[in-house]
């Protein structure tokens, strides 16, 4: 479980979602040294523009869930 931190991942899959006009993508994403893919929905202003599958990124947690993704 991971309380609150960063920890590096690529991107495997990117899904913009429009919930009632607002953004949301939804992110398919493995951690280094990890096998099993993690999911997790974000709101835009929450990811930098055009992320993109293959991406190096930083994803942000707090209380195991994520709260951002920047690029490394």
């Amino acid at each position: 479980m991971i309380v609150s931190g960063t920890r590096e991942a690529t991107i495997r899959e990117v899904q913009p979602v429009n919930i009632h006009g607002t953004i949301f993508y939804d992110l398919v994403y493995i951690h280094e040294g990890e096998t099993k893919p993690r999911r997790a929905r974000v709101g835009a202003e929450s990811v930098y523009p055009g992320i993109q599958p293959g991406d190096r990124v930083l994803v942000s947690y707090l209380m195991n869930v994520a709260t951002g993704v920047e690029r490394r």
